[in-house]
């Protein structure tokens, strides 16, 4: 049946009786509408979020429960959110503490968000992994308003890499989806 319809429109096409819409050339568009589709494509473009050094200035007013400090030059930042009883925690947290110095030296941040309930076992976990890097605790004032942090609860470890600005750069769990 396909065969023979197809047969159909090719006689018809050959005999002139069906033809295909004839293609218009398009008039070049003025100077005026030129300007006016670019325009219109810069508003298309997605907008930066934040400003220069956003997450700068919310981390020079945080509680750190530890005495290292962040880069507040750097390019990018991590919020690694983590905690003592978790076992996925516990197992990246000796790479965290070992690529740091050469994230370090790259511009990369890690700012480790507590999820623990009280300070003084978020403070035994950074020294158990001798981390060099800062930490906070999630709850504590101000850790909410770190631009494109978001509280994701029962996802630990989970990690936000975000650029100076605040533009959220990368947004996932690092143990996502494991079994063991």
């Amino acid at each position: 049946m396909m065969k023979r319809t197809l047969l159909a429109i090719g006689a018809l096409l050959s005999l002139g009786v069906l033809a295909p819409a004839p293609v218009q050339a398009k008039p070049h568009a003025d100077k005026a509408a030129q300007k006016e589709a670019k325009k219109d494509a810069k508003a298309k473009q997605p907008k930066q979020k934040g400003k220069a050094g956003a997450v700068a200035a919310v981390l020079k007013e945080l509680t750190y429960v530890t005495d290292a400090r962040p880069n507040l030059k750097a390019k990018q930042y991590k919020y690694m959110q983590s905690a003592t009883w978790c076992r996925f925690c516990n197992l990246k947290m000796p790479d965290m503490v070992k690529g740091y110095p050469e994230m370090r030296k790259q511009g990369i941040e890690i700012i480790l968000i507590s999820a623990d309930d009280t300070v003084e076992k978020a403070k035994a976990f950074m020294e158990k992994y001798n981390a060099p890097f800062p930490c906070v605790m999630r709850n504590s004032p101000g850790v909410d308003k770190l631009p494109s942090y978001r509280n994701a609860g029962g996802n630990l470890p989970d990690v936000f890499t975000v650029a100076a600005d605040g533009t959220l750069l990368h947004d996932g769990s690092m143990m996502r989806g494991r079994k063991d």
